[in-house]
């Protein structure tokens, strides 16, 4: 599915105004997200810069230009991504983002309600983000091409946010998943995006996703269970994250992850990571310096 197909699945889940305005934008290619925000007008997001939908579907400026999103269309938006059963989807709304349909996701934004100092869910939803989803086929060839030329091994992908750290995994994902048995440990839903218990990316034939699973958890239950050849796991750094890995490493099985940073030498000054890092349990590491940016290579043999 193409951006512009996502685009135009998703506008059943918008009020008729909005649906229609929708309908009539041109470059619906380019566009990353969708953002509904109470009393304010909809906003476009392309290519890093947010612009305003007005009425005839184009893009402007000038949000006085624009009609203002009401209380009742996020209202309406927020029921029908939850299926018109908010209840169901508790979990999602208290970790702040639903996925639907395609691997879109829809990020929430409203007033935390808390219990023992964790968020149990969400009310007066204020805001509502659409995250377009789209998957960049083939971003990892060079990766896996220079990571596993002496075989298999455990990577860690470096980079500071929206460098890409978690699309490429997913195509590294993607592309061993055709050769090797991999467990993914997707927390947050961000590299198979699965709905209703099927993975909407392409992730690869040979590869078990671990749903919503807390990391630590997560990486125990596969390394137990479903005997991978590799786990995969997005952002680590908790010492709960690090513990696991340690743990599973010392099994044989195979590592890849990311972490946010913006050297290998910044992240080895962390306390945990800098553990792991020392136990030498990763074979190569790769640093992203940022969208467009070049890729550093590192290998430890």
């Amino acid at each position: 599915m193409n951006r512009r197909e996502s685009v135009l699945k998703l506008k059943n889940y918008f009020p008729e105004h909005i649906r229609q305005s929708l309908e009539k934008l041109a470059d619906c290619d380019s566009v990353h997200e969708i953002r509904m925000r109470t009393c304010r007008p909809v906003g476009i997001v392309s290519f890093g810069k947010e612009r305003f939908l007005t009425q005839k579907g184009n893009l402007t400026d000038f949000p006085d230009m624009c009609r203002q999103v009401t209380p009742e269309d996020v209202e309406y938006s927020f029921r029908s991504v939850c299926d018109y059963s908010i209840h169901s989807y508790s979990r999602e709304i208290s970790e702040g983002f639903i996925t639907l349909e395609g691997g879109n996701r829809v990020g929430i934004c409203g007033t935390a309600v808390t219990e023992n100092g964790k968020v149990t869910t969400l009310k007066y939803i204020s805001g509502l983000n659409f995250r377009i989803a789209g998957q960049a086929f083939g971003c990892a060839e060079e990766i896996c091409r220079k990571v596993f030329e002496k075989g298999l091994c455990s990577v860690l992908v470096i980079g500071p946010p929206m460098s890409g750290k978690t699309t490429v995994i997913r195509d590294m994902c993607r592309i061993s998943g055709e050769k090797y048995r991999i467990s993914v440990i997707d927390e947050r839903g961000e590299i198979g995006a699965v709905y209703h218990g099927i993975p909407q990316n392409d992730v690869g034939r040979m590869t078990d996703i671990f749903d919503g699973y807390p990391k630590a958890q997560g990486i125990m239950t596969a390394v137990r269970v479903m005997s991978p050849d590799i786990v995969v796991c997005d952002e680590i750094g908790g010492e709960e994250d690090c513990a696991a890995l340690l743990s599973s490493a010392n099994t044989g099985v195979r590592i890849i992850a990311t972490v946010h940073g913006g050297s290998l030498s910044g992240i080895k000054k962390r306390k945990f990571l800098g553990e792991v890092i020392e136990s030498d349990i990763f074979d190569c590491f790769v640093t992203l310096s940022g969208i467009g940016g070049k890729m550093k290579f590192e290998r430890t043999d």
